[in-house]
C-alpha cells in the first residue's frame, strides 16, 4: 500500500505518506504558549503512526491575531514550550513541522493590514496598506520565526500562503492591486513570499521549507491552478522543498474546510495540476477521510502525500488502525464542521463523533475494577456510544431498541441530500456495538417487569425525543405533518408545502423537498433561518434554497392553518396567506419519558442521557454517552 511507503523530502525521511496538516484548535494558552491540552492532542495523533505532523497556524506578528488562543512565535520566550511540543511529536517517529502565518486583513483581534486597500468583505474594515519598509519588516518576522522553530527542534517550517491570509493576499490578483515592485505581474505579486523563503534560507541554511498554497481561490479574478503552475516553480527555485495544495479564501470557505456536501477528495485534481508543474513532493488535502480515497490519490499519482486533517480529529488512531489491518474500525469524520464552528467563535474545538477531542490528557477509557451488568435503553447516538464505551470497559452490556434498526434520530439527520455522510457514522456505531460484544435486541419495548427480570446493575436511558407540535389553530388537521415523519418517508406531501420553522431541521426538510421538485416556503419567527447550523454550511444552504426557489419568510408567525393555506403575520404584523397542499411542522423536540418508572426511587440506579434528558445536537448525545460510560 502506497500510503504506508516512506518518502524523502530534502534531508527528511518520512516513514509514510500520511500527513496531519495544521488545524487551529484553540487549545493554546491565552498568551500563545503551549498548554498541556495541546500537548495531549498532538501526542495522541503522533503516537498513531502518522508520518508527518504540521503544528497549527503559529502567529509571527503579535499585533495581527485571529479569533482566539493561537500559538505564537514572534519572541524567543515561546521557544521552550514549542520545543516540548516538537519532542512530543518526534518521540513517536513522526517528522514535526510548524506553520508560520500572518493574518493580514483577516484579523479580528488587531489592525488589519494588506497589500492594497481592499476590505475582506463589504462589511469588513478597510485594511492598512503596508509600505515597503513595513513589508520588509514582516519578511524579517517570518525569517526570525523560522529561526526560532529551528531552535525549538522542529524538522521544518511550513509557510502559510493560502486561504486569503497576508501572503495569499500578495499573491492574489484579486487582493493585490499594487503598482510597485510587490504588485502587477506574477513575479511582482510573488516577490513577498520569495523574499521570505530566501531570507529563511540565508539565516537558517539547510532548514527545510514547505509552502501551503490555495491552488485556486475559486472566485472570479482570484488565483487559479494555471497561474499557480507558474508560481510554484519560482517558490521552489527560491528554496521551497514541498508544496501543500489547499484552496479557497474568505469568500469560498467551503473550499478551505469542505462540509459534508463537498465530494470526498474534492481538491485532489488541484494537487495533480500543481504536481505537473514541479518536481518536489506535493501534498493533497480536502475531505480525504477514507483509506480508499487516500490510497487512490497516491496510486493515480495526483499527489505524493495526503493530508487527513479532520479525519485525525475524528479518529487519532486512523494511521495505526490502517497499519494493524483494521481500517473498518476507523471512526469516520462526517465533515460536519463542528470543530471549525467552535474555533471560529473563539472556543476550543470539539468533535461531533469523538468525545475525547481536547481531553486526551485527562479522558481515559479504562477497564472497570468490578464487572457490572449495564442495560442501555435506546439505540440513538447517545445509547450507541454509551454501549460501545461501556463494553470497552469490559462491562456486560445489553442494548435494547424498540424500533427495528439502530441509529435513532441520526437517520432523520441523514435524510437531506447534503447530510448523507451521517450514514457512515450510523454504520460505524452499529458495527462497533456488535464487534465489541454488546448484546443487541431490536423491536422490543421494555416494561418495568422486563427491566427487573433482566437484573441490570445500572440502567442508561437513551430513549430520545419526540417532535414538538405547538398549539396552533388547525395544527391537528389532515394536511399537517411533522418533519421527522416526512424525512423518514412515513408520509407524503403535495406539490406546495409550507414548513413552519426555519432551524436546521426546517432547512434540511426544505432541501429534501426541493430535490423532489416541490414548491416550498419556510416560515420562521426569527430574523434569520438556520441559526443553529454551522456557519459555512448555513451560508451554502441559504444560497442553495434561494436557487431552488424556496421562499424564506423570516419574522413570520403562523396564527392558524386551514385545509389549503397557512395564515401568518409578517414582520409588520400584517396578516398574510400562503396557499399550500401541506404544512410541515419543524419546531424542535421534547424529551421522551419512556420508562418513567426509572425515577429516583427505583431500585436500580438509572441515568438519562441524550435527548431524553435534554434535546440537543449529535455532539451533545455522543458526549453524554461517552461521559457516562467512562465514569460509571
Amino acid at each position: 500500500m502506497k500510503l504506508l511507503e516512506p518518502i524523502q523530502i530534502g534531508p527528511m525521511r518520512v516513514k509514510n505518506r500520511i500527513v496531519m496538516p495544521p488545524m487551529g484548535m484553540g487549545y493554546a494558552h491565552e498568551d500563545g504558549s503551549v498548554s498541556e491540552r495541546l500537548l495531549g492532542y498532538y501526542d495522541k495523533r503522533a503516537a498513531s503512526d502518522v508520518g508527518m505532523v504540521v503544528v497549527e497556524n503559529c502567529i509571527v506578528d503579535p499585533d495581527v491575531l485571529g479569533v482566539g488562543p493561537e500559538l505564537k512565535l514572534h519572541d524567543d520566550c515561546f521557544v521552550s514550550g514549542l520545543s516540548k511540543l516538537a519532542k512530543t511529536i518526534q518521540k513517536h517517529g513522526a517528522v514535526a513541522g510548524i506553520q508560520l502565518n500572518h493574518m493580514g486583513r483577516q484579523t479580528t483581534l488587531g489592525t488589519p493590514v494588506a497589500p492594497s486597500p481592499i476590505p475582506i468583505s463589504t462589511r469588513g474594515p478597510l485594511p492598512k496598506v503596508l509600505t515597503i519598509p513595513e513589508i520588509e519588516y514582516v519578511v524579517e518576522e517570518f525569517v526570525q520565526a523560522a529561526r526560532r522553530a529551528r531552535d525549538a527542534g522542529f524538522d521544518f517550517v511550513e509557510i502559510h500562503g493560502a486561504h486569503g491570509y497576508l501572503i495569499c493576499e500578495f499573491m492574489s490578483p484579486l487582493a493585490n492591486k499594487r503598482e510597485d515592485k510587490y504588485g502587477g505581474s506574477t513575479d511582482g505579486r510573488c516577490l513577498f513570499p520569495v523574499q521570505i523563503v530566501e531570507g529563511i534560507r540565508k539565516l537558517v541554511p539547510g532548514f527545510p521549507i514547505q509552502f501551503r498554497i490555495s491552488g485556486s481561490e475559486y472566485v472570479e479574478g482570484g488565483l487559479t491552478i494555471e497561474e499557480n503552475s507558474k508560481v510554484v516553480p519560482k517558490l521552489v527555485a527560491s528554496g521551497v522543498g514541498s508544496i501543500s495544495v489547499s484552496a479557497g479564501n474568505w469568500q469560498t470557505l467551503h473550499y478551505i474546510m469542505g462540509p459534508m456536501f463537498m465530494p470526498p477528495g474534492y481538491l485532489a485534481d488541484d494537487a495533480a495540476g500543481i504536481k505537473k508543474a514541479t518536481h518536489v513532493p506535493v501534498i493533497a488535502v480536502g475531505r480525504i477521510h477514507s483509506v480508499k480515497i487516500a490510497e487512490s490519490i497516491l496510486q493515480e499519482n495526483k499527489a505524493d502525500m495526503v493530508a487527513l486533517g479532520r479525519a485525525l480529529i475524528a479518529d487519532p488512531e486512523w494511521a495505526s488502525k490502517l497499519q494493524e489491518g483494521h481500517p473498518d474500525d476507523i471512526r469516520p469524520c462526517i465533515s460536519c464542521n463542528t470543530c471549525v464552528d467552535f474555533v471560529s467563535r473563539a472556543l476550543e474545538a470539539r468533535c461531533t463523533v469523538n468525545a475525547e477531542l481536547g481531553r486526551e490528557y485527562d479522558f481515559h477509557v479504562v477497564p472497570a475494577a468490578h464487572k457490572l451488568k449495564v442495560l442501555v435503553v435506546g439505540a440513538g447516538p447517545a445509547g450507541l456510544e454509551a454501549a460501545r464505551v461501556a463494553r470497552q470497559r469490559k462491562y456486560e452490556v445489553t442494548l435494547v431498541e424498540k424500533s427495528l434498526r439502530l441509529g435513532g434520530k441520526l437517520h432523520v439527520s441523514a435524510a437531506a441530500p447534503s447530510k448523507a455522510e451521517i450514514n457512515n457514522f450510523i454504520n460505524y456505531l452499529s458495527q462497533q456495538v456488535y464487534k465489541t460484544g454488546v448484546k443487541v435486541e431490536t423491536g422490543r419495548a421494555l416494561s418495568q417487569d422486563d427491566v427487573l427480570a433482566m437484573r441490570p446493575d445500572i440502567i442508561l436511558l437513551a430513549t430520545g425525543s419526540s417532535p414538538v407540535v405547538p398549539p396552533i389553530n388547525g395544527v391537528n388537521g389532515p394536511n399537517v405533518v411533522v418533519a421527522e415523519d416526512l424525512l423518514m418517508q412515513r408520509v407524503k406531501v403535495g406539490k406546495r408545502v409550507a414548513i413552519v420553522g426555519g432551524g436546521g431541521t426546517g432547512c434540511e426538510t426544505a432541501e429534501y423537498l426541493a430535490a423532489r421538485g416541490h414548491q416550498i416556503a419556510i416560515l420562521e419567527m426569527m430574523a434569520h433561518i438556520g441559526l443553529n447550523i454551522e456557519a459555512i454550511t448555513r451560508r451554502w444552504m441559504f444560497y442553495e434554497l434561494r436557487k431552488a426557489g424556496v421562499a424564506l419568510m423570516t419574522r413570520s408567525k403562523v396564527v392558524r392553518i386551514e385545509p389549503d393555506r397557512v395564515i401568518y403575520t409578517d414582520h409588520n404584523g400584517e396578516e398574510k396567506t400562503f396557499e399550500c397542499d401541506n404544512v410541515v411542522v419543524a419546531l424542535g423536540y421534547r424529551p421522551n419519558d419512556d420508562l418513567d418508572f426509572c425515577d429516583e426511587d427505583f431500585e436500580i440506579p438509572s441515568y438519562r442521557i441524550g435527548d431524553c434528558e435534554k434535546p440537543g445536537t449529535i455532539l451533545d448525545a455522543i458526549t453524554a454517552g461517552a461521559n457516562i460510560a467512562a465514569r460509571i
